[in-house]
Protein backbone atom coordinates (compact mmCIF):
# COMPACT_ATOMS: atom_id res chain seq x y z
CA UNK A 1 0.00 0.00 0.00
CA UNK A 2 3.19 2.55 0.44
CA UNK A 3 4.77 1.80 -2.26
CA UNK A 4 1.15 2.64 -4.29
CA UNK A 5 0.74 6.11 -2.74
CA UNK A 6 4.15 6.48 -3.25
CA UNK A 7 4.15 6.15 -6.92
CA UNK A 8 1.25 8.11 -6.99
CA UNK A 9 2.64 11.02 -5.32
CA UNK A 10 5.53 10.43 -8.01
CA UNK A 11 3.79 10.04 -10.63
CA UNK A 12 1.94 13.38 -9.98
CA UNK A 13 5.20 15.29 -9.25
CA UNK A 14 6.59 14.39 -12.71
CA UNK A 15 3.24 15.49 -14.60
CA UNK A 16 3.40 18.96 -12.56
CA UNK A 17 6.79 18.99 -13.14
CA UNK A 18 6.26 18.52 -17.13
CA UNK A 19 3.79 20.96 -17.40
CA UNK A 20 5.51 23.80 -15.78
CA UNK A 21 8.41 23.31 -17.64
CA UNK A 22 6.67 23.04 -21.02
CA UNK A 23 4.42 26.15 -20.05
CA UNK A 24 7.53 28.40 -19.55
CA UNK A 25 9.00 27.24 -22.49
CA UNK A 26 6.16 28.67 -24.84
CA UNK A 27 6.50 32.04 -22.64
CA UNK A 28 10.16 32.03 -23.46
CA UNK A 29 10.05 31.45 -27.09
CA UNK A 30 7.87 34.76 -27.56
CA UNK A 31 10.66 37.50 -26.56
CA UNK A 32 13.20 35.28 -28.08
CA UNK A 33 10.98 36.11 -31.89
CA UNK A 34 10.87 39.14 -30.73
CA UNK A 35 14.69 40.06 -30.33
CA UNK A 36 15.46 38.12 -33.10
CA UNK A 37 13.34 40.31 -35.74
CA UNK A 38 14.61 43.44 -33.67
CA UNK A 39 18.34 42.00 -34.82
CA UNK A 40 17.36 41.42 -38.49
CA UNK A 41 16.11 45.11 -38.68
CA UNK A 42 19.36 46.32 -37.31
CA UNK A 43 21.78 43.84 -39.10
CA UNK A 44 20.43 45.45 -42.71
CA UNK A 45 23.67 46.95 -43.37
CA UNK A 46 24.39 47.91 -47.06
CA UNK A 47 27.13 45.50 -48.61
CA UNK A 48 30.91 47.33 -49.75
CA UNK A 49 32.96 46.80 -52.51
CA UNK A 50 36.62 47.42 -51.81
CA UNK A 51 39.42 45.76 -53.76
CA UNK A 52 36.91 43.35 -55.09
CA UNK A 53 36.08 42.12 -51.68
CA UNK A 54 32.36 42.05 -50.60
CA UNK A 55 32.14 43.19 -47.12
CA UNK A 56 28.79 42.96 -44.72
CA UNK A 57 28.04 43.66 -41.50
CA UNK A 58 25.97 40.32 -40.31
CA UNK A 59 24.98 41.32 -36.64
CA UNK A 60 26.34 43.42 -33.77
CA UNK A 61 26.72 42.93 -29.91
CA UNK A 62 27.54 43.88 -26.88
CA UNK A 63 28.23 42.75 -23.39
CA UNK A 64 30.00 44.22 -20.67
CA UNK A 65 33.43 43.97 -20.52
CA UNK A 66 34.67 41.97 -16.80
CA UNK A 67 35.63 44.96 -15.02
CA UNK A 68 31.53 46.55 -16.11
CA UNK A 69 33.09 50.15 -16.75
CA UNK A 70 32.74 49.70 -20.54
CA UNK A 71 31.34 47.62 -23.37
CA UNK A 72 32.77 45.48 -25.27
CA UNK A 73 30.90 46.03 -29.10
CA UNK A 74 31.10 42.52 -31.51
CA UNK A 75 30.41 43.13 -35.45
CA UNK A 76 30.36 40.11 -36.66
CA UNK A 77 30.69 40.60 -41.29
CA UNK A 78 31.26 38.18 -44.06
CA UNK A 79 33.21 38.57 -46.65
CA UNK A 80 33.34 36.99 -50.14
CA UNK A 81 36.59 37.00 -52.53
CA UNK A 82 36.06 38.19 -56.12
CA UNK A 83 38.69 38.51 -57.13
CA UNK A 84 41.73 35.88 -58.15
CA UNK A 85 43.99 35.74 -56.11
CA UNK A 86 44.38 35.12 -51.86
CA UNK A 87 43.11 38.53 -49.88
CA UNK A 88 44.28 38.56 -45.98
CA UNK A 89 41.70 40.70 -43.49
CA UNK A 90 42.24 40.97 -39.96
CA UNK A 91 40.59 42.90 -37.17
CA UNK A 92 43.18 45.66 -37.11
CA UNK A 93 42.16 46.68 -40.45
CA UNK A 94 39.29 48.60 -39.16
CA UNK A 95 38.53 51.12 -36.67
CA UNK A 96 35.48 52.28 -34.76
CA UNK A 97 34.48 56.14 -34.69
CA UNK A 98 32.26 57.75 -31.86
CA UNK A 99 32.38 61.49 -31.91
CA UNK A 100 35.57 62.56 -31.49
CA UNK A 101 36.59 59.26 -29.85
CA UNK A 102 38.27 56.86 -32.24
CA UNK A 103 38.48 53.19 -30.94
CA UNK A 104 40.90 50.50 -32.50
CA UNK A 105 40.47 46.61 -32.17
CA UNK A 106 40.26 44.98 -28.65
CA UNK A 107 43.80 43.34 -29.22
CA UNK A 108 42.87 40.62 -26.16
CA UNK A 109 39.22 39.17 -28.09
CA UNK A 110 38.96 36.87 -31.03
CA UNK A 111 39.17 38.90 -33.69
CA UNK A 112 39.38 38.15 -37.60
CA UNK A 113 42.40 37.07 -39.19
CA UNK A 114 43.03 34.74 -42.63
CA UNK A 115 43.53 34.88 -45.83
CA UNK A 116 40.47 34.40 -48.29
CA UNK A 117 40.90 31.53 -51.05
CA UNK A 118 39.31 33.04 -54.13
CA UNK A 119 35.86 32.85 -54.68
CA UNK A 120 35.15 32.05 -51.15
CA UNK A 121 33.12 33.37 -48.24
CA UNK A 122 34.31 34.07 -44.80
CA UNK A 123 32.81 34.96 -41.59
CA UNK A 124 34.50 36.49 -38.46
CA UNK A 125 34.22 39.31 -35.86
CA UNK A 126 36.13 42.39 -35.20
CA UNK A 127 35.55 43.53 -31.55
CA UNK A 128 35.95 47.27 -29.92
CA UNK A 129 36.11 47.96 -26.25
CA UNK A 130 33.85 50.80 -25.99
CA UNK A 131 32.19 53.54 -23.48
CA UNK A 132 29.12 52.65 -22.31
CA UNK A 133 27.85 55.45 -23.14
CA UNK A 134 28.61 55.22 -26.82
CA UNK A 135 25.10 54.23 -29.07
CA UNK A 136 26.40 54.86 -32.39
CA UNK A 137 29.45 55.44 -34.36
CA UNK A 138 31.06 55.34 -38.24
CA UNK A 139 32.67 51.58 -38.40
CA UNK A 140 35.15 51.44 -41.07
CA UNK A 141 37.85 49.31 -42.96
CA UNK A 142 41.01 51.27 -43.01
CA UNK A 143 43.65 48.15 -43.79
CA UNK A 144 46.86 48.31 -41.85
CA UNK A 145 49.80 50.00 -44.15
CA UNK A 146 53.40 49.29 -44.04
CA UNK A 147 56.09 52.13 -44.35
CA UNK A 148 55.66 55.84 -44.87
CA UNK A 149 52.34 55.29 -46.47
CA UNK A 150 49.40 56.51 -44.53
CA UNK A 151 46.08 53.87 -43.94
CA UNK A 152 43.25 54.82 -46.00
CA UNK A 153 39.64 54.45 -45.29
CA UNK A 154 38.33 52.41 -47.71
CA UNK A 155 34.39 51.69 -46.59
CA UNK A 156 32.06 53.06 -43.69
CA UNK A 157 29.24 52.11 -42.24
CA UNK A 158 26.82 54.19 -40.21
CA UNK A 159 26.03 51.62 -37.25
CA UNK A 160 24.21 52.01 -34.12
CA UNK A 161 25.16 49.87 -31.38
CA UNK A 162 22.82 48.23 -29.26
CA UNK A 163 22.60 47.95 -25.24
CA UNK A 164 24.30 45.04 -24.06
CA UNK A 165 22.24 41.81 -23.04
Amino acid sequence: MLKKVLLIAMSGACVLSLTACSGSATKEETPKTTQEAKTEKETNYAVKTVNNIEMQIKGIETTENGKGDKNIVQLTMSFKNETDGKYGIGGNDFILKSGDKTYTVKTDATNIGTEIAPGKTVTGSVNFEVSKDVKSGEFSYQPVTFGKEKPKVLATWKISIPNNK
